[in-house]
């Protein structure tokens, strides 16, 4: 990657990280959660009050070459379907270990601290849960204008959609972002 590539991708990044709007609000609607059973022997997400809960009990240890689709989908006003307004696949593994801070490393570290999260890969096979977590109003971003949103997250190995893709985790979760 060229110097002036990596110039730019970083100072994109630091504008992002710099819209935080600290007055803003997530309130957690609604979730569904699908799961591979070679990967997971049971997997549950569900919100009450505001807050999200987690449990899930691993059959295989979570490896390097773990990685995650987000896509962050909008409903506008009086439409019936959602629209994707940001997409982008992450390895987990890497995210967490890294230094630089991220988006999706922002939201790990805030729900490592509700839960029993390994924070390094490999994730060993056992129970993991993440109790009473509610997203911070840090932890949202101005490009995101009020309003219903629906996150989409699809955990994988291999690439993206195509023959090698495994998916081992489903999440949906339906959201409004207020000011």
């Amino acid at each position: 990657m060229s110097r002036q590539l990596m110039w730019i991708l970083q100072l994109m990044e630091f504008l992002f990280l710099a819209s935080v709007e600290a007055e803003r609000s997530v309130e957690f609607l609604a979730s569904n959660c699908t799961y591979n059973e070679k990967y997971f022997r049971n997997f549950s997400l569900t919100i009450s009050k505001n807050m999200m809960n987690m449990e899930m009990d691993l059959s295989r240890p979570i490896v390097r070459g773990f990685k995650v689709h987000f896509d962050i989908q909008l409903r506008l006003a009086n439409a019936k379907n959602f629209q994707s307004v940001f997409s982008q696949v992450n390895d987990v593994c890497a995210a967490t270990s890294t230094v630089k801070n991220s988006l999706f490393k922002s939201w790990f570290k805030d729900m490592t601290k509700h839960g029993n999260f390994m924070y390094n890969c490999p994730v060993q096979v056992g129970h993991y849960y993440m109790h009473n977590w509610r997203m911070g109003s840090t932890m949202t971003h101005r490009f995101l204008i009020p309003g219903e949103y629906r996150g989409k997250v699809e955990f994988f190995y291999g690439k993206y959609k195509t023959k090698t893709y495994e998916e081992t985790l489903t999440l949906i979760i339906d959201t409004i972002l207020s000011n």
